[in-house]
Order: structure tokens, then C-alpha cells, then sequence
């Protein structure tokens, strides 16, 4: 049941990682000038979504581990 977690980790971990490349991407700027309004917001709530998905992931290790 372990690498079945594992593989959820790497999976989020790649997903945060694309999710970042898109974000900065020059084509996706170039497209929509409004692109770069309130993107402290946007990174902020992003974020806040992979670090509570994590720790759900972890609680659930932790639980089945027991």
C-alpha cells in the first residue's frame, strides 16, 4: 500500500512542477494580457490546494500504517 502512496506523491509532485512550467510560460503571458493581474491570489490559492492535497496524502499513510 505503500507505493501506491508513494505514486500519488510523484504524481502531485509533477503535477506542482507542470503546473509551475504553464505558469510562466511566455506564450501564456503574450496571449492574455490580463494574465498577470492578481497573480499573488492565484499562486497563493494554487499552493494552498497542492499543500492540503499533501498532507491528506500523508494523514492517509499515517492511517493506514497504524
Amino acid at each position: 500500500m505503500v507505493w501506491l502512496m508513494a505514486i500519488v506523491v510523484v504524481v502531485m509532485v509533477a503535477g506542482f512542477v507542470a503546473t509551475l512550467i504553464i505558469g510562466q510560460s511566455k506564450s501564456n503571458k503574450a496571449t492574455d494580457p490580463r494574465y498577470t493581474q492578481n497573480t499573488g491570489k492565484k499562486w497563493l490559492r494554487l499552493g494552498s490546494i497542492y499543500v492540503v492535497g499533501m498532507i491528506a496524502v500523508a494523514v492517509i499513510v499515517i492511517a493506514l500504517n497504524d
